[in-house]
């Protein structure tokens, strides 16, 4: 800003201080309108708030880069970046791998071209990495994911970076808030959406080697809770069971966390079921309701939206007493594929499940911190806990 000023010979022009002094006020009474309204419970339970339950932060995209440059050497992987490869990570393929620059196409801002390119190269047997913004790569470019990918069922990776409202600043044109009703309507397609950044880099090479065919990964920006540990169970297609168990020193070390296919029915009140980033919160919401209501949550990482985990979502419906979906997502995007399930079985048919879902509602993003628009937008733990509770009085098991 000073630079500028001077640049354009204003520094004489602007009371600098004073208007940097109007920005924090404002900024502090953004935050105390958006304290009121935030439910309230006996403690603070904010992230890093206290001496116990501490988390570490670090961007997804970042497991994703980790995991181009750790892989990269695979001579069929070819990277394809928009004009903004440095901000989702996609460069890390290069950045320390001259070797591979030949193997690292820009488009620029071209996102159609791109996803024809792409098709083009997974025909000749490459493993093609397309990467921009989600805003860009699930929308932009829909007919050519659907025709020129989907339709030909080709081995094309799409990654769909700075999804949700939690980008912050950039605002409403770069939050993707809809890319789960598009990608996992279109045949063919996997789409994965995980939680943190070890996640991210697990279920990245899971997609390069794993999984043949059309591929979508979704996921943040900025600083979110580190959740899983490196040992941590993980397989595509199979959802993630956490339970609370203990109030630790560090947040990750409160849950245990165990595959679907291993998890033994504890006969929850509550199941939570939710994907991305958004899972913390769910985890945080779960932390809530049994310190303040002893209330016990079974909580859901659906990190494969599609193919889904039927038989978690199942089991989950007929052994607890209510059930919630938690999206950083225009809401129903992983809801309503929830809903479908749980309204198909047969087994459920005679239960009275109280069912609701938390997400974006009907509306676009806007600008502002990522954690001040976690909670303008309804998306909080504080959230979730309390809409827990609410549709528990509902239950007539």
């Amino acid at each position: 800003m000073d630079q500028l000023l001077t640049e354009l010979n204003l520094t004489d022009t602007f009371d600098v201080n004073a208007l940097l002094e109007y920005g924090r006020k404002y900024n502090e009474s953004v935050n105390e309108e958006l304290q009121k309204d935030i439910p309230q419970y006996s403690k603070n339970y904010w992230w890093n708030s206290s001496d116990k339950m501490k988390v570490e932060m670090t961007p997804t995209r970042f497991g994703f880069g980790q995991a181009m440059e750790e892989y990269g050497d695979d001579k069929r992987i070819v990277c394809i970046g928009a004009d903004i490869s440095g901000s989702i990570n996609i460069l890390d393929f290069v950045k320390n791998h001259p070797e591979r620059k030949n193997r690292f196409i820009s488009v620029g801002v071209a996102e159609q071209n791109a996803t024809t390119i792409a098709a083009g190269l997974a025909k000749e047997g490459k493993i093609p990495v397309f990467g921009t913004y989600g805003v860009f790569s699930s929308a932009r470019n829909l007919d050519q994911l659907r025709v020129s990918v989907c339709y030909g069922n080709f081995n094309v990776f799409v990654v769909g970076a700075h999804g949700g409202i939690s980008v912050g600043p950039d605002g409403a044109t770069h939050q993707e808030l809809e890319s789960l009703f598009q990608m996992t309507g279109l045949p063919n397609m996997n789409v994965a959406v995980p939680c943190d950044a070890i996640e991210t880099k697990k279920m990245t090479r899971a997609l390069l080697f794993d999984i043949e065919g059309p591929k979508y990964l979704r996921f943040a920006r900025e600083a979110t809770p580190i959740i899983t540990k490196e040992d941590s169970p993980f397989e595509f297609g199979t959802a993630n069971i956490y339970r609370f168990r203990r109030e630790a020193d560090l947040f990750i070390d409160d849950f245990d966390i165990y595959l679907s296919t291993e998890y033994e029915n504890e006969n929850e009140d509550l199941t939570i079921i939710s994907c991305g980033p958004e899972t913390a919160e769910a985890l945080r919401s779960a932390y809530i309701l049994k310190t303040e209501y002893n209330i016990e949550t079974r909580v859901i990482n659906m990190h494969t939206v599609k193919p889904m985990d039927k038989k978690a979502i199942i089991n989950a419906a007929n052994e607890t007493k209510a059930l919630i979906t938690a999206e950083e997502h225009q809401v129903g995007g992983l809801g309503n594929l929830v809903a479908s399930i749980i309204k198909k079985e047969p087994t459920v048919f005679e239960k009275s499940l109280p069912f609701d879902m938390i997400g974006v509602q009907d509306r676009f993003g806007e600008s502002g911190q990522p954690w001040q628009l976690i909670k303008k937008f309804g998306l909080a733990a504080e959230h979730i806990a309390q809409k827990g509770k609410e549709i528990l009085i509902y239950y007539k098991g």
